[in-house]
């Protein structure tokens, strides 16, 4: 496997969870932990910290200081990630079928470089995108309506996890913490790279603290501009109910006049007629 591309942010369990490799092994605490950590990434981001904070309490009031420190230390997914993260967990032949193509697609882009194998590539990338496209539209529909603007993401994600032993078993186990972006070269990543975010759980909190206050200091704004808004707009409407007012006092006035022609032409009519 090669190195972790998000440096000791990961968790590196020492057995496997169920077999998942084609072995098994009995079941141990660090099994146990290992599979609370894979349910903290199937909460919503929003409640990741929290999750997080509570199982690493529990770790270490258990008994367990280690591991705490270790779960301490995963870091909240990005949406992105958490949506892929979901489809993981819904359909697990899918990914499983990715990976397969992944490694297929590896093996003919050493063959195409070589100089051979061309018709394999094409096939192999068709096939991958397939299979991407399959669980894309899974991660899609767990985001709902915000979902397009995260296509591209999600697909870049779920293609380089496909090439990356690393990302590949992230994918797998549900725990991916950040999408992909393409990097430069192909490297064992295929020419994608993980985007990195902070160095811990203290910056991961303390980058959660700024996005909120940040979010504040926009969403205040935005009042303030509606409330701008809201008051030309009520002055505005009160100027068309003057002008209104007005032009109906207009309109009874002249609808009065008109009577009172109308009735000093009949009376002069009857005078004409009585001459």
């Amino acid at each position: 496997m090669p190195d972790n591309p998000e440096g000791s942010n990961t968790v590196r369990w020492a057995g496997s969870i169920g077999g998942a490799h084609g072995t098994t092994a009995p079941v141990t605490g660090e099994d146990e932990a290992r599979e609370r950590a894979r349910e903290l990434y199937g909460l919503a981001p929003e409640g990741f910290i929290e999750g997080r904070d509570a199982l690493a309490q529990q770790l270490a009031e258990g008994g367990e200081p280690e591991i705490a420190a270790a779960i301490k230390k995963l870091r909240k997914p990005t949406l992105v990630a958490w949506a892929v993260n979901v489809a993981s967990r819904e359909r697990p032949a899918d990914v499983a079928a990715l990976l397969r193509a992944g490694d297929d697609l590896r093996q003919a882009q050493v063959a195409a470089i070589s100089g051979k194998g061309a018709d394999d590539l094409r096939t192999a990338t068709q096939s991958r995108r397939m299979k991407v496209a399959a669980l894309a539209e899974v991660a899609l529909e767990a985001i709902g309506a915000r979902g397009s603007a995260h296509r591209d993401a999600i697909v870049l994600t779920l293609e380089a996890a496909s090439v990356d032993p690393e990302l590949g078993e992230r994918l797998r186990d549900g725990t991916l913490e950040r999408e992909a972006t393409p990097g430069s070269g192909l490297g064992p990543a295929g020419g994608f790279q993980l985007l990195q975010g902070g160095e811990g759980a203290d910056q991961d909190d303390a980058t959660t603290e700024e996005d909120r206050k940040r979010e504040a200091k926009e969403a205040e704004r935005a009042a303030l501009a509606a409330e701008r808004e809201a008051e030309r707009a009520s002055r505005r409407a009160e100027q068309l109910r003057a002008k209104a007012r007005d032009a109906s006092a207009s309109a009874e006035a002249a609808e009065a006049e008109a009577r009172r022609l109308a009735d000093e032409a009949k009376t002069l009519r009857r005078r004409a007629d009585r001459t």
